[in-house]
């Protein structure tokens, strides 16, 4: 058996160490937040590249692991956190909001680990959920990569536009239209104005206004996932329950 086939030694599986690469980058990407912007988008758009490349590389390679699955969702719910808090670090005035998303994303994921785990799944992918839209976004590769690519992409935009370098590249409007926001916006959140140019729509916006529908549709999949969830572990505490009876 050779390094790139299945072997006894898990923590040298492939997609094991493109695992921890992904732990490297996201930990250097939050390190140089406020010093390097460009670097930071680049070190965590890797980690988020390789999010894909190892579950590839562990179905190419039959060194699917349970040690995989763990390490894959807990860098993914780290990641995540960590760029909220940057974003939190960048507007304060967001960090209710973040907590929030943060509770939603831990809560609703651990869940479905758990509640997957005590069904017998071997990951919290091999989902059993009784709702068709949990059961899509694990089964659907690219419903789910959409998901979590829009959500990613949203909190980089929002970090990225506390940076007035990532957002100089701007898209030409039709007839040199400006977008310009209602004064009563900019009052109320003269923050917005930083996402404006006068010269057309910042590439950064247009990426966040893209990234909206996908970014909604995953909290909704995470709320519909938590209750989902935890309405199976009660289903197993119940079904324990009555075994214990007879």
């Amino acid at each position: 058996m050779g390094f790139f086939s299945r072997h006894s030694k898990v923590y040298l599986y492939v997609p094991n160490l493109i695992g921890y690469a992904r732990v490297a980058a996201a930990i250097y990407a939050f390190g140089v937040a406020f010093t390097s912007p460009y670097q930071c988008v680049a070190a965590y758009f890797l980690s988020f590249v390789c999010d894909e490349l190892d579950g590839r590389f562990a179905r190419m390679l039959n060194q699917t692991s349970t040690l995989g699955a763990v390490l894959d969702m807990v860098t993914d719910r780290l990641a995540t956190t960590g760029l909220l808090l940057v974003v939190t670090m960048v507007y304060p005035q967001l960090h209710v909001v973040a907590i929030c998303l943060i509770f939603l994303d831990i809560f609703s994921h651990w869940f479905q680990m758990y509640s997957s785990l005590a069904v017998g799944a071997t990951t919290h992918k091999d989902v059993k959920s009784k709702s068709w839209l949990v059961r899509t976004y694990y089964g659907n590769r690219l419903f789910m990569g959409y998901c979590c690519v829009c959500c990613e992409v949203l909190y980089l935009v929002v970090y990225a536009s506390k940076w007035p370098q990532l957002m100089q590249f701007v898209v030409p409007l039709p007839g040199g239209a400006q977008l310009a926001l209602p004064a009563q916006v900019t009052e109320v959140a003269p923050v917005l104005l930083r996402f404006t140019s006068d010269s057309g729509l910042p590439l950064m916006t247009l990426f966040g206004l893209l990234a909206l529908p996908g970014f909604f549709t995953k909290q909704i999949c995470n709320w519909v996932q938590l209750r989902t969830a935890a309405d199976q572990l009660i289903a197993f505490d119940l079904a324990k329950q009555q075994q214990k009876g007879r």
